[in-house]
C-alpha cells in the first residue's frame, strides 16, 4: 500500500515537472516572438539586439527571497539543479525504494529553502544595521549642496559592503539619470525589505508633497536604530527558547542513533517489515511537523 502511494506521488511529481517545463518553454517562445515583433517595428536597432534574451521568472513568494539572498537564477543553473535532483532520486529509487525517494524529493526543496532563507536573513540584517549610518551620510552630503540623487549615489562610497551590494544597481540607474522616486521604489518592490520600503516611501512622499528631506532622513535613521535595538533585545530574550527547541529536535534523532548503535538489529524491523516502514514514515512526518511548528513559534516579525 505504501509503495503504491509512493509510486503514485512520484508519477504525479514527474508529470507536474514536465508540465512546468513545457509552460516555461512556451513562455520563452512567446517572449522571443514578442521581442522579434518589437525589433521589426524598430528596424534601426543594431543586429546584436536580435539575440534572444531568456528571462527566468520566479514565483512571487520566491523572487524577493532570491533578491534578498542576492542569488541570480539562470536557465543553466535550473537545468543543473533539476538534473542533479533527478539523478539523486533515480539512484535512491534503485538502491532503497520509492519511499526513500519520495522523502528525498520532499526534503531537498525544504533544505534548499531553509538555506536560502538563512542566507537572506543574514544579509538583510547586515543591510538594516548599515542603513542608519548611510542615511546620516546622505543627509550630510545634502547639507553641503548635493542633490538627492547625487547624495544617494556618493554616500555609497563609504557605506559597508552589505549595503553597497544592494544599492549598486539603483546607484547605476541614478547615475544614468533615472528618477529618484521610481528607482528607489523599484528596489523596494524587488527586495521587499521593510527598511528599504520605508526609505522609498519617505523619498516618494517628499518628492510629491515637498518639505525638508533632511529632517525625514534624521527621523528615519532614528526609527531604524530603534528597530535594531528592539531586534537585538528580542534575540536575547528568545535565546533560551531557541536552545530548548534545538534540544527537543535533536533528542529523538540522538535516541535513534544510540538504539541502533547498541542493537543494530533493531533497525531491521523498520526497514524490512511493512509495519515498521509505516511507523518510520509516520515518525519522519511527525518529526518534520514538529520542527516546522517550533520554527514558526520562534519566528518574530515586527
Amino acid at each position: 500500500m505504501v509503495k503504491g502511494i509512493a509510486y503514485l506521488i512520484l508519477a504525479l511529481l514527474i508529470v507536474g515537472g514536465l508540465i512546468v517545463h513545457w509552460l516555461g518553454e512556451r513562455g520563452r517562445e512567446l517572449a522571443l516572438i514578442d521581442r522579434r515583433l518589437d525589433l521589426i517595428g524598430s528596424p534601426d536597432l543594431p543586429v546584436v539586439m536580435m539575440r534572444p534574451i531568456v528571462a527566468i521568472s520566479m514565483p512571487d513568494r520566491l523572487a524577493p527571497l532570491l533578491a534578498q539572498a542576492q542569488i541570480e537564477v539562470t536557465g543553466t543553473t535550473l537545468r543543473i539543479l533539476a538534473m542533479s535532483v533527478v539523478l539523486a532520486a533515480w539512484i535512491v529509487l534503485l538502491v532503497v525504494g520509492p519511499e526513500a525517494t519520495l522523502i528525498l524529493l520532499v526534503a531537498l526543496p525544504l533544505a534548499g529553502h531553509g538555506w536560502l532563507a538563512g542566507r537572506a536573513r543574514k544579509r538583510v540584517e547586515a543591510l538594516a544595521e548599515a542603513m542608519p549610518l548611510y542615511l546620516d551620510t546622505v543627509r550630510q552630503l545634502q547639507a553641503v549642496g548635493n542633490s538627492l540623487s547625487q547624495a544617494l549615489e556618493r554616500a555609497l562610497a563609504d557605506a559597508p559592503d552589505a549595503l553597497q551590494s544592494y544599492f549598486a544597481p539603483a546607484a547605476r540607474r541614478l547615475a544614468m539619470g533615472a528618477p529618484v522616486g521610481e528607482t528607489m521604489q523599484q528596489m523596494a518592490d524587488r527586495l521587499q525589505v521593510p527598511e528599504v520600503s520605508m526609505l522609498a516611501a519617505a523619498i516618494r512622499t517628499n518628492l510629491r508633497y515637498g518639505g525638508s528631506i533632511s529632517g525625514v532622513f534624521h527621523n528615519l535613521a532614528h526609527i531604524l536604530r530603534e528597530r535594531i535595538r528592539i531586534r537585538r533585545e528580542l534575540v536575547a530574550a528568545t535565546s533560551e527558547a531557541k536552545v530548548s527547541s534545538r534540544v527537543l529536535i535533536a533528542m529523538p534523532l540522538l535516541a535513534m542513533v544510540l538504539l541502533v548503535a547498541m542493537n543494530p538489529a533493531y533497525l531491521d524491523f523498520f526497514l524490512s517489515d511493512p509495519r515498521g516502514q509505516n511507523l518510520s514514515i509516520g515518525a519522519g512526518v511527525l518529526e518534520g511537523s514538529g520542527i516546522l511548528v517550533i520554527r514558526r513559534m520562534l519566528r518574530l516579525e515586527f
